[in-house]
């Protein structure tokens, strides 16, 4: 007889214990490839929303700087060959090879109109994608802002269509104003007020009031983007780009890099502050993934290691007849480790199994996230357990090799 056909009837002949160990290092195993399937979906999906919660990457017109001095007096930098965005400069922008990763790409004409003897900063944009891009506004009670979903034209495959989302009833004089705004001149959403500059006067009316946001955007108007070019007189024209980029596959210096090899005269320069705080939310994220799977991996051990040296002392007997038959103490060892292997190849995928479906349970109650079947992770589950069962059983094995037979024959 083999020893692999001793370990496995050992195995038979205490279906309960083996039973047993098998659930236990089951549910250490699924508890492993539960935490790691869940922080890996959880990061994936906080990496997709932070990623479009604002803009991480500023577009300016390009501008050269001269340095000066006058007297002896140095002169801070002046600004010289200031060019202007074009607005069809914007479309290249969805040329980039990494254009999969843009999300968000706002276009805004800035300025400043009379309203009421005060000068106030007036910001054209796609109202719509200003929502989107500013994830933290919340309107008022009576704003009238109710976004609805069409489809059309993909700006990045024209075969292909994408949903497009927008606001319901939106004219091209609505307006979005900010807090202080609508408590300094007593403005709610529904009236309407003019706005004035070089002698143009336009009448808007205002669709939403934004809550206080404690931002610049508190004392600012947003007109739709061509109704504002035309009331500054700059069709065509964009002061600024303001882009949300996906940079979970892509540097978004690289992004910037090739961003600026398609505009002639806008410069894409990455916010790094922004993208400095969203990869450490996310590195403190895998962190904690990383050590809580350590802690329940040392838990296991010791578990399995409990568990076969007790197994061990309930087999003296059978340990002492197999060396008074000449089985030599490496055959004793090799038993135990072979009964090891096994037990933890079999926890291995089951648990692997049993953490996949517990995984998808809590996916779909808290998370919502994409959960995906993962080959590797099921077949290193079962290598995994299989080295700590072999790993921890190591010291009961050698205990076990030197039980001496004649004092174990005598307990017969």
């Amino acid at each position: 007889m083999k020893l692999y056909d001793i370990a496995f009837n050992n195995l038979r002949r205490r279906k309960s214990k083996t039973v047993f160990l098998v659930i236990g290092m089951m549910i250490g195993i699924a508890t492993i490839v539960m935490i790691y399937t869940i922080t890996e979906a959880s990061q994936a999906d906080i990496e997709k929303k932070i990623d479009e919660f604002g803009a991480n990457i500023m577009i300016t017109p390009k501008s050269n700087t001269l340095s000066m001095s006058y007297g002896g007096i140095a002169i801070p930098g002046a600004r010289y060959d200031v060019r202007e965005i074009h607005e069809k400069e914007i479309e290249d922008i969805w040329k980039i090879k990494n254009r999969e990763n843009l999300s968000i790409v706002s276009p805004k004409i800035l300025g400043a109109a009379d309203f009421r003897g005060e000068i106030i900063p007036l910001v054209g944009a796609d109202l719509v994608t200003e929502i989107r891009l500013k994830k933290w506004w919340s309107f008022t009670p009576g704003t009238t802002i109710e976004l609805e979903r069409t489809r059309e034209p993909s700006p990045i495959d024209p075969h292909r269509t994408i949903v497009k989302t927008g606001i319901r009833g939106l004219k091209d004089d609505d307006v979005i104003i900010g807090h202080n705004i609508a408590l300094q001149f007593k403005i709610k959403a529904g009236d309407s007020f003019d706005i004035s500059r070089d002698g143009k006067r336009k009448t808007l009316s205002v669709k939403g009031v934004i809550m206080e946001t404690g931002s610049q955007d508190d004392s600012i108007i947003f007109m739709n983007l061509a109704a504002a070019q035309d009331f500054l007189g700059k069709k065509g024209k964009i002061s600024i780009v303001e882009v949300a980029a996906l940079c979970a596959g892509c540097p978004v210096e690289e992004l910037a890099d090739q961003i600026n090899g398609v505009l002639q005269n806008g410069r894409a320069t990455p916010i790094k502050q922004v993208v400095e705080q969203r990869m450490h939310a996310l590195r403190r994220l895998s962190l904690f993934g990383f050590i809580l799977g350590i802690v329940i991996l040392l838990v296991g051990v010791l578990v399995v290691f409990i568990t076969m040296s007790a197994s061990v002392n309930e087999r003296k007997r059978d340990i002492g007849i197999f060396r008074a038959l000449g089985f030599r103490k490496s055959h004793i060892i090799r038993i135990i480790l072979i009964e090891a292997v096994i037990l933890g190849f079999i926890a291995g995928v089951l648990g692997s199994l049993f953490g996949f479906s517990i995984s998808h349970f809590v996916n779909r109650l808290i998370i919502q996230g994409e959960i995906r079947f993962n080959g590797l992770l099921l077949a290193g589950s079962a290598i995994l357990a299989a080295a700590i069962g072999t790993g921890a059983s190591v010291i009961p094995a050698i205990r076990g090799s030197r039980i001496d037979p004649a004092i174990a024959l005598r307990e017969l």
